[in-house]
């Protein structure tokens, strides 16, 4: 009996000795533990983003030539939106057709599942105050009108430029 259990490890030894590496790898651990947030609902983000636009706006029209110092203040018609997946099912009945709309759902493993977005919408603006220094001259205040329109894609007659006092 001792004798076939020595055969058998000289035999298998090599198989025995990786699944004991195997095994001795899976009960190391890795170091990097990845902690799996649920999602949180979005606090109020689009007054950040128009406050961070506003001041990126503010800093770069302050760059433009004569523009001296400036103030820009934007308008917006809605916060930002996301738009979901959505998968559309057709029965149809011999009475007629009903239709289901259902989101479509990932799973992030067995913490917590999401739905699939397919598109954020930012705020969309109504309109825009600059307030600077050197409004009073009319290439100045066609530059800032220019720059704030390709920034924020508002028409130019929706931007109002008007000196500073």
């Amino acid at each position: 009996m001792i004798e076939k259990t020595i055969t058998l490890i000289k035999k298998y030894k090599y198989v025995a000795l990786v699944l004991l590496v195997g095994i001795g790898l899976l009960l190391i651990p890795s170091g990097e533990t990845e902690e799996v947030k649920a999602p949180t609902l979005a606090e109020n983000n689009d007054e950040e983003y128009i406050n961070q636009l506003q001041t990126q706006l503010c800093d770069m029209l302050g760059r433009i030539s004569g523009a001296g110092k400036v103030e820009v203040m934007l308008t917006a018609e809605y916060g930002s939106r996301t738009e979901y997946h959505t998968d559309l099912q057709l029965d149809r009945d011999a009475d007629g057709s009903s239709e289901e709309r259902k989101t479509v759902i990932l799973s992030e493993g067995s913490a917590y599942d999401k739905a699939a977005v397919s598109a954020v919408r930012y705020p969309q603006f109504l309109g825009a105050l600059v307030i600077c220094q050197g409004a009073d001259v009319p290439s100045v205040k066609l530059d800032i009108l220019n720059a704030v329109s390709a920034l924020t894609g508002l028409g130019t007659d929706r931007i109002t430029v008007v000196k500073m006092n």
